[in-house]
């Protein structure tokens, strides 16, 4: 029996599994290079890689998605590797010329497992992004005349404004930041005086 004989053997019996209703479970699979599992087939004149890994994906500011990504590759070994009559030939991942990828990114800490593709999740952390931006910003609300005459009374407590009088007060707003805290600003003879 021949090394051709055994790769045979072993492929009928994941044949008849797989034919039986078994799932490949890539789970139990790991390998060395940072993937999840994988498995190589043969046709006799090339070597084909179905690999399985997990990565992190840090995008540029606005591009979307950072965290977890699980990448699914079939890929042809390098014209270049050495697979020699021994059981030790060695298939390196970088060097796969890939026929197809797919990338799902993880959904934020989900210990369920849920995956979406990649270019949706990109599109979500934009949004989740544009989110936090709008909200990061201080929220203001110019308020009426009643609360310029309740500032007045405050504005004359402090240093040098004695004097002031309604119409130096340019406008009253009511600031919330993104702690969700609210104070008032008052503008008045050209300075900015904050209450907290």
């Amino acid at each position: 029996m021949k090394k051709q004989d055994i790769r045979i053997a072993y492929t009928q019996k994941v044949t008849e599994l797989l034919n039986q209703g078994y799932t490949i479970f890539p789970d139990t699979m790991n390998g060395s290079q940072g993937e999840i599992a994988h498995i190589d087939l043969t046709n006799g004149s090339e070597i084909i890689r179905v690999l399985l890994e997990r990565g992190l994906c840090w995008s540029h500011i606005g591009d979307g998605f950072n965290g977890d990504l699980v990448t699914l590759t079939i890929g042809r070994a390098a014209a270049d590797t050495w697979v020699g009559d021994r059981w030790d030939g060695t298939i390196w991942n970088n060097r796969l010329e890939p026929s197809f990828q797919i990338k799902w990114a993880e959904v934020n800490g989900n210990r369920e497992g849920w995956y979406i593709a990649l270019d949706e999740a990109a599109r979500i952390g934009r949004i989740q992004r544009e989110r936090y931006l709008r909200n990061r910003a201080d929220r203001r609300e110019t308020l009426g005349d009643a609360f310029k005459s309740a500032a007045l009374r405050w504005l004359r407590k402090q240093p040098k404004m004695k004097t002031c009088r309604l119409e130096d007060i340019e406008k009253v707003e009511r600031v919330w930041n993104e702690d969700g805290k609210r104070r008032f600003e008052i503008s008045a003879q050209g300075k900015r005086y904050t209450i907290r």
